[in-house]
């Protein structure tokens, strides 16, 4: 389930989070020891970021416009996650450059942050195969709702 701004601060989660995700840890997250798997943290901000983008005005139809491509990602692992946890993960838009956008996730479980990363998204032209411009609708809209630094 999707989560706005306001039902993030229902659930307890403090800062100027945008949107979230809430889920739960499935038996296919897990790795040998039991607990979440490392690269399924990756997927969780994926999902998050995917949706997050789309309802930011993103179109991932339009092959020819440009598009958010991952150019960096990071995770820190705070504390591990076990099968059934309830988990909320959170996103926003901390910093805005002329082609790139960095988005920064976390990962909340009973009240408690047990992972957090960071990805750069650069706009590319996919044709041209270079980066491209923010246009000027998203760095409105990530300054003014997301409190993104220029």
């Amino acid at each position: 389930m999707i989560l706005d701004h306001e039902q993030l601060a229902d659930a307890g989660i403090q800062g100027d989070w945008v949107m979230g995700l809430l889920d739960f840890v499935r038996y296919a997250d897990l790795d040998s020891y039991n607990h979440v798997n490392n690269k399924v943290y990756h997927a969780w901000f994926e999902n998050l970021r995917v949706c997050y983008l789309a309802q930011s005005g993103f179109d991932f139809t339009d092959k020819t416009a440009p598009l958010p491509v991952v150019r960096k990602a990071s995770i820190e692992y705070i504390a591990p996650m076990f099968m059934n946890e309830d988990y909320i993960t959170v996103v926003r838009c901390s910093k805005l450059g002329r082609t790139s956008f960095d988005l920064d996730y976390a990962v909340y479980c009973e009240g408690e942050i047990r992972a957090q990363g960071q990805t750069r998204i650069v706009m590319a032209d996919l044709v041209a195969g270079k980066p491209v411009l923010v246009a000027d609708d998203v760095r409105t809209l990530f300054i003014a709702r997301d409190k993104a630094v220029v």
